[in-house]
């Protein structure tokens, strides 16, 4: 909620210390005559409020409304620590290693804490057991919602695992498919001779064996830059046989 009063037109600074004061128990005449002398305070008053003071009055609603909104949210900060240094005391203490799982320990604390606080002020046995009954179906929520989150860490590494084995197998075949691709020159001259006699020898068949081979080399390129792996004609080794015996 937005506030205009005059001190909630103060500079925080100035409103962080009064609210601190406050809290302190110093007295109200004390307080009106310390925010009245500041010169920031002043300029505020005199440009907003054609300078009048600020008064008990006004310091009265601010203990009523927005201090008490500022103790809340030191409560509330105080209680934040407290359970964040509860769950540092046990991750050194057990072998809790997830968020959830400590945060579920210090909930479950938290819940028969309370629930022991209550059922010490209660006598009454039909009332004790429906507080123990509360206590248990909360526990069961807080065991079931941690149960749930080991799941899905579960569930996540086995996901994790897959992913890096399939990075491993593409990553394999890569190397295998760069690896052919290098030496397939090489069988391709070793076969050349026997290629060309199959087809009945002399200079048209080596061409047409040339041919063949070409295609060949083009289609295992195309192959391995559609698979990301992008090789320079450049880099495939030349291997020359003499044509004589090629033929």
């Amino acid at each position: 909620m937005t506030r205009k009063g005059k001190i909630a037109r103060l500079p925080r600074n100035i409103r962080e210390t009064l609210n601190s004061r406050l809290e302190n128990g110093e007295p109200g005449a004390d307080l009106v005559l310390w925010l009245n002398t500041q010169p920031e305070v002043r300029a505020i008053l005199a440009a907003d409020f054609q300078g009048r003071a600020i008064t008990e009055q006004n310091l009265s609603d601010w203990r009523q409304g927005a201090y008490l909104d500022w103790l809340r949210k030191q409560e509330t900060s105080e209680r934040v620590s407290t359970l964040l240094e509860f769950c540092d005391d046990l991750d050194n203490a057990t072998d809790v290693q997830s968020i959830p799982d400590r945060l579920a320990t210090v909930l479950a604390a938290e819940l028969a804490a309370e629930t022991q606080k209550i059922l010490e002020k209660e006598s009454d046995p039909s009332k004790r057991l429906r507080q123990i009954s509360d206590a248990l179906m909360h526990l069961h929520k807080i065991r079931y919602a941690n149960l749930t989150s080991g799941r899905l860490d579960l569930e996540m590494e086995r996901m994790e695992i897959e992913r890096a084995e399939r990075k491993r197998a593409e990553t394999k075949k890569l190397i295998e498919d760069a690896a052919y691709e290098a030496k397939r020159p090489i069988f391709e001259a070793l076969r050349r001779p026997a290629m060309v006699a199959a087809f009945g020898g002399g200079e048209a068949a080596g061409k047409m064996v040339d041919f063949l081979n070409e295609i060949d080399e083009e289609a295992g390129q195309a192959k391995l830059e559609a698979s990301g792996h992008k090789t320079s004609p450049s880099n495939q080794p030349k291997v020359e046989l003499d044509p004589a015996k090629s033929q």
